[in-house]
């Protein structure tokens, strides 16, 4: 292993983006320590609620491998920039998406009032009115919304996925990442909600 490893170390990068373009993802981690420290610089302008340092980091590798796919250096662009322009414009997606969340939570939230207003004004036809437990359901509401802003990107992704019954080992592989880092980032979705529904 070390053999290869320092294998790996002695390619260039163009040697190393074509041999993870055939299908050898070994070298994919030597290959993006070369450009840590650009990504840590490009998400180190960025502030997202909730975003911590690991998922900066983890959005940042997946950037990274989907620049190495599509990269073509007969276009001119040496392969840092390319990647720069490419997390550049990822972090820009984030902030708005971060931005759509907010708005989102504010619809939901006047969905789930106009829900309310709905059952409340509701007869049965044998029983009469319906009763609903509005301060519950209007407690539950709130919560949600609290829930939904305090989870990062990934941890959405995460959880979405993990609510739907998707594996731990397939929500990891989609997302190309560690298990660990899945199983962290459910750790972190469940102590918040443990947080607010407590």
């Amino acid at each position: 292993m070390l053999d290869k490893e320092n294998f790996y170390t002695q390619m260039s990068d163009s040697e190393l983006i074509q041999s993870i373009k055939g299908g050898n993802e070994e070298p994919f981690d030597i290959l993006f320590e070369r450009y840590r420290a650009l990504a840590i610089k490009m998400t180190n302008g960025y502030y997202l609620k909730s975003f911590e340092a690991e998922d900066f980091l983890q959005e940042a590798r997946m950037i990274f491998l989907k620049a190495i796919h599509t990269y073509d250096s007969e276009k001119g662009h040496t392969f840092g920039n390319f990647y720069k322009l490419n997390l550049k414009h990822h972090m820009f997606s984030l902030v708005r998406k971060d931005m759509a969340k907010k708005r989102t939570i504010e619809k939901l939230a006047e969905s789930y009032d106009n829900l309310l207003e709905m059952r409340e004004g509701m007869q049965h036809p044998r029983h009469g009115n319906v009763e609903t437990p509005t301060l519950e359901l209007l407690q539950v509401r709130e919560k949600l919304a609290d829930y939904q802003a305090t989870l990062s990107e990934f941890e959405q992704k995460v959880f979405l996925d993990y609510i739907h019954n998707v594996d731990v080992e397939d929500i990891a592989e989609n997302l190309n990442c560690d298990l660990s880092q899945i199983k962290n980032a459910l750790d972190r979705c469940k102590r918040k909600m443990k947080q607010l529904f407590d």
